[in-house]
């Protein structure tokens, strides 16, 4: 009869609580490794996006400086602009400017073959600022290149071979033979990415040469 009794008794209070405190552990463990798992998603996809976005950047600039010739353009005023700049005057941020060949026009647009393009640092993001025009045009809407960018410098390499913190050359058709973009972005450090300029066929004069021609 108390061996009945004892066998209908059911769980104990200790062991309905240890068995809560191990469903409690099992559920902790399973929340944290599905958080663990979502949060390494959301990491990976955003250094994903960052990794194309500065492949982007890459892309388009090793495009447009390798492409870079020597067409100095006017600006909407009216005003001379050299082939390649420092800077650029009528746009706020801006780096360095240039004009590229080799525009696709997949649509047989009117317009040319070559294309003004500006980098610019605006509001923490690197941008590049096309015109649609050579010539006496605004230019078109910004694309977004870079994001979180502290600051960004380029440095120039003349004909000499010396490395310049300015590009002010007196001769509107000069270009750089190459350019170092250094940029930083917020959190990381610091990039410096190189750059040939323009198809590299231009030959130095020798000082015989320059004797001959004398």
């Amino acid at each position: 009869m108390n061996a009945a009794r004892q066998s209908e008794a059911g769980f104990t209070l200790i062991e309905l609580l240890v068995a809560l405190a191990i469903f409690a552990l099992i559920s902790v463990a399973g929340v944290t490794l599905l958080r663990s798992g979502t949060d390494t998603q959301i990491a990976v996809k955003k250094r994903l996006g960052e990794m194309a976005l500065s492949q982007r950047l890459t892309n388009a600039l090793e495009a447009d400086l390798a492409q870079a010739i020597a067409r100095p353009v006017r600006d909407q005023s009216g005003q001379p602009v050299p082939a390649f700049t420092q800077g650029d005057a009528g746009v706020p941020g801006g780096i360095f400017g240039l004009v590229r060949g080799g525009w696709s026009n997949f649509d047989a647009a009117p317009r040319a073959g070559l294309q003004r393009v500006t980098y610019v640092l605006e509001d923490g993001a690197l941008k590049r600022l096309s015109w649609p025009m050579l010539d006496g045009a605004a230019p078109a809407d910004a694309a977004t290149m870079l994001e979180d960018v502290v600051s960004a410098t380029a440095e120039y390499r003349d004909d000499k071979g010396q490395w310049r913190g300015d590009w002010t050359a007196t001769d509107a058709n000069a270009l750089p033979r190459a350019i170092a973009l250094t940029v930083t972005v917020k959190g990381k450090p610091e990039q410096r990415m190189l750059f040939l300029v323009g198809p590299q066929t231009r030959i130095l004069p020798t000082p015989s040469a320059e004797g001959a021609a004398g």
